[in-house]
C-alpha cells in the first residue's frame, strides 16, 4: 500500500544558524535578525485548516520555543486535536555543531531533547514520540539519546526512492528512521520531498506529483514549514500570494488523496510496525 505523511516543521520565521550562537536567529528584515514567530503561527493555522478541510491527520514537529509564542495567541491543545504532535528541538539548535560551530555534549543534547519534550506537552497534551532534527542534522549519538528517552523514531534522514519502495528502517540503536524522500521531477532532476522550493516559486505541483508516482509501496514523507506559506527567504507575501502558496499545498494533497495515496501520521505508521515492508 502507498502511504504518505504531511508533515510540518513550526518553528522560528526563515530560521537561521548563528556562528558561535546555539540558538537559532531568523533571516534579517530591516537589520533585525532576532527570532520571529508570527509568520509561523499564521501558517500553522491555515495548514491545520487545509488538513482539517480534506481530512487529513498530519505530523507537526514543534519547535518548543516557537509553540511557546504561538500558544501566547493560540490554543494548540485545540488547534492541534486530531493531529500528531512531535519535537523539533527546544530553540532551533543545530544539535551537532556543524553550522554554528558550537557542538554539544551528550548531556546537554539530552537536556535539550528533554526541555523540549516537557514544554510539548505542557502545551498540547502530549508527550512527543517523533523527532525531526533542526537543518535535518543529525548524528548516531543523538538517535541514542533519542532511543534511551524512549523515541519511536526520527525524520531528519534523506533516503533515495529504490526499487519504487521508500519508507521507514531501523537503526542499530532500535530507533526508526522515517525518512524524507529524493527522487527526479518532471525534467528528470533531482527532487526532495520538502515542499520549500515550492513556496519559493522554484517548482510546481506536478514536480511533486511526479515524485509521488514513483513509489509502489511504504511510505513518502512530505514536509513544509509553516512560516514558507507566509514568508520566503525573499521576505513577506502579499494575500494573493499566500492564498496562492496555500492553494498550491492543497494541489499536491488533492491529487495524491485523487491517486489513491493513504495518509497517515508517521507515529500511525511507524507504529504500527510497517518499517521494511
Amino acid at each position: 500500500m502507498r502511504r504518505t505523511a504531511f508533515t510540518v516543521d513550526v518553528d522560528r520565521d526563515v530560521n537561521v544558524p548563528l556562528p558561535g550562537k546555539r540558538t537559532a536567529g531568523s533571516a534579517p528584515r530591516d537589520g533585525d535578525g532576532s527570532p520571529r514567530f508570527s509568520s509561523s503561527a499564521r501558517g500553522l493555522i491555515l495548514l491545520v485548516e487545509l488538513l482539517d478541510e480534506l481530512g487529513i491527520r498530519g505530523t507537526f514537529f514543534l519547535e518548543a520555543e516557537a509553540a511557546q509564542h504561538i500558544a501566547a495567541e493560540v490554543d494548540l491543545r485545540r488547534l492541534l486535536r486530531g493531529h500528531e504532535v512531535a519535537s523539533h528541538g527546544l530553540s532551533h539548535e543545530d544539535l551537532t555543531g556543524a553550522s554554528t560551530g558550537l557542538p554539544f555534549t551528550d548531556a546537554e543534547r539530552g537536556d535539550v531533547i528533554d526541555r523540549a519534550a516537557k514544554v510539548i506537552q505542557g502545551l498540547t497534551g502530549r508527550p512527543p514520540r517523533g523527532f525531526r532534527a533542526p537543518y535535518q542534522h543529525a548524528d548516531d549519538a543523538l538517535y541514542k539519546l533519542l532511543a534511551g528517552r524512549g523515541y519511536l523514531y526520527d525524520s531528519s534522514a534523506t533516503d533515495d526512492i529504490a526499487g519504487r519502495w521508500i519508507g521507514p528502517r531501523a537503526l542499530p540503536c532500535g530507533l526508526i528512521e522515517a525518512p524524507l524522500a529524493r527522487g527526479t521531477d518532471v525534467r528528470g532532476k533531482h527532487i526532495h520531498s520538502y515542499l520549500w522550493p515550492m513556496h519559493e516559486g522554484k517548482r510546481r505541483p506536478d514536480d511533486y506529483l511526479h515524485l509521488l508516482d514513483q513509489y509502489d509501496d511504504g511510505l513518502m514523507v512530505l514536509a513544509t514549514h509553516s512560516w514558507h506559506v507566509v514568508e520566503t527567504f525573499a521576505g513577506p507575501l502579499d494575500e494573493l500570494q499566500v492564498e496562492a502558496n496555500l492553494n498550491a499545498v492543497k494541489a499536491v494533497l488533492e491529487k495524491a488523496l485523487e491517486r489513491g495515496l493513504k495518509f497517515v501520521t508517521l507515529e500511525e505508521h511507524v507504529g504500527g510496525d510497517r518499517h521494511g515492508e
